[in-house]
């Protein structure tokens, strides 16, 4: 299997990764032309169907989750992002990508854990390392942080890459979460979508394809299921469903570039959030993406 979909999400940009097989089935070519196109509702479907034709294709369920999370189902694309790894347990490409999606959750302590076991696999995996500094970041450790950020750039072999870590990090201000895509690779069989805009402000992640990587025998057992919080309860209070409903738009409209209202549905979401823990997070992340550069 090769050329992964990443997906990075807004609230600081994070980046979807996509899978292709080598020889791609109908439904999931039909999948990554949707999703190419931002239509990702479709793309989900079409990636559903490729589930259906092949349960055991790490590649559909993770491509559906990259599809799920540009959506703003947060919820269900961790649960493709599981199921995923349960098919491919030492695959660091899709742990990095269920560590996004569990920051756009705003679970940032178990996306460093993400990030961490990718990082193990693949020690020269520069984008989880830059991706983990944002996470710490958004958890208020910003000088942890930037030294991850640091060393991702440090170590960034590939120039254009490089130089867009160094732009999108700020060094001095939490910077955003942002997709990077090789020049050469813009018109690859299997892309991942254009990089958002990068208003000041935003939280950096870096991000190219890469395969999926045989099991190797030597590596531990992966790590436990993260799973995230349950979908909202149907008794819970208008407030919260409301408030949700803006935290998740404002994902969408960040990771389409817009800034604006993403902040300004956070502000709304914040305003009648009951549940003060859920408020703290949302509080957090709305600074950084306030942060000036």
């Amino acid at each position: 299997m090769k050329g992964m979909l990443s997906a990075t999400l807004g609230l600081l940009t994070l980046g979807i990764t996509m899978a292709g097989c080598s020889v791609a089935s109908p439904s999931m070519e039909l999948g990554t032309a949707y999703y190419r196109d931002r239509q990702f509702a479709a793309a989900a479907d079409a990636f559903s169907d490729a589930i259906v034709a092949d349960p055991t294709s790490a590649a559909a369920w993770n491509n559906r989750g990259a599809a799920r999370l540009r959506s703003g189902d947060v919820n269900r694309a961790v649960a493709d992002y599981n199921r995923a790894l349960e098919l491919a347990p030492y695959d660091a490409e899709i742990y990095y990508n269920r560590g996004n999606a569990l920051v756009a959750a705003g679970q940032y302590q178990d996306a460093i854990a993400d990030y961490t076991r990718a990082i193990q696999m693949d020690p020269t995996f520069t984008r989880a390392v830059f991706n983990r500094g944002t996470a710490y970041a958004l958890l208020g450790q910003r000088d942890v942080g930037r030294t991850d950020w640091e060393r991702a750039i440090a170590a960034e072999r590939d120039p254009w890459t490089k130089a867009a870590m160094q732009r999108n990090a700020g060094l001095g201000a939490a910077p955003a979460l942002v997709t990077v895509v090789p020049r050469e690779l813009a018109s690859s069989n299997v892309t991942s979508a254009p990089a958002p805009g990068t208003g000041a402000g935003t939280v950096p992640i870096a991000r190219m394809p890469s395969p999926i990587t045989a099991v190797p025998p030597a590596l531990p057992a992966a790590s436990p299921q993260v799973v995230v919080a349950p979908p909202i309860d149907p008794s819970a209070s208008p407030q919260a469903i409301d408030a949700r409903a803006l935290a998740a738009r404002a994902m969408t409209r960040e990771i389409d570039g817009d800034r604006v209202g993403a902040l300004a549905d956070l502000r709304a979401a914040i305003a009648i959030e009951p549940d003060a823990a859920r408020r703290s997070s949302m509080t957090n992340l709305m600074r950084v993406l306030e942060t000036p550069r």
